[in-house]
């Protein structure tokens, strides 16, 4: 077999692979991870049966690598977002723009609909989940180093640790954002989120008079 019969191969199983991939992405998007089955998925994209299972083990495996790349996009974004920020800037100031701009990825880009499907995969306990919400994911990693930050800057100060108090603020985010799937239409993501987020900025910002 030539080389070019082994490439052309791989680009058709890559090809089939996406289509299903997208199928799945969009019928998810509509209709909720359990309203979908691999029937509907393969139809959907005009591809075998069989073709599913060259390139997915299940529907659990397809979900499991879509939430994976969705983890991945969005923390690619927040990161793009924080880069912009000279070594210089205050961490308070930081943190609150990051705050916000999490919610506008949230609120434009993602969306609720996918957010109430991921959170109904977390509750089932399905699914390996880590991804979302394990501490090494790198949307922590950025709230660390913005903690970080404000403690050198000695714009911070905590009784707990630096890895406790960012735990805590990723925790208080989590917590919005199930509010605004809950409560959706009539939350503002974005304006709660900022409000929150200056309340628990006084709790551990440095006084004026405390200030070297």
């Amino acid at each position: 077999m030539s080389n070019k019969s082994v490439v052309s191969r791989k680009e058709k199983a890559e090809q089939t692979r996406q289509k299903i991939y997208q199928s799945a992405e969009e019928l998810f998007y509509r209709h909720g991870f359990d309203e979908v089955n691999v029937d509907n998925i393969v139809r959907h994209a005009g591809v075998a049966k069989g073709s599913f299972y060259v390139h997915f083990e299940s529907k659990n495996a397809l979900i499991a690598t879509l939430i994976q790349d969705y983890v991945d996009r969005v923390d690619m974004k927040y990161q793009s977002y924080l880069d912009t920020f000279s070594p210089e800037e205050p961490a308070d100031k930081i943190l609150l723009s990051l705050v916000k701009k999490i919610a506008e990825i949230l609120e434009r880009d993602i969306g609720v609909a996918s957010m109430r499907n991921l959170y109904r995969v977390q509750l089932s306990g399905e699914l390996d989940t880590r991804p979302v919400k394990g501490y090494s994911r790198d949307l922590y990693k950025m709230l660390r180093e913005v903690v970080d930050r404000g403690l050198t800057q000695k714009i911070f100060h905590s009784a707990l640790p630096a890895e406790e108090l960012t735990r805590q603020l990723l925790m208080a985010y989590r917590g919005l954002t199930y509010e605004w799937c809950i409560r959706y239409p009539d939350y503002n993501l974005e304006e709660e989120a900022v409000r929150h987020f200056e309340l628990l900025l006084k709790g551990i910002l440095v006084s004026d008079g405390d200030k070297p």
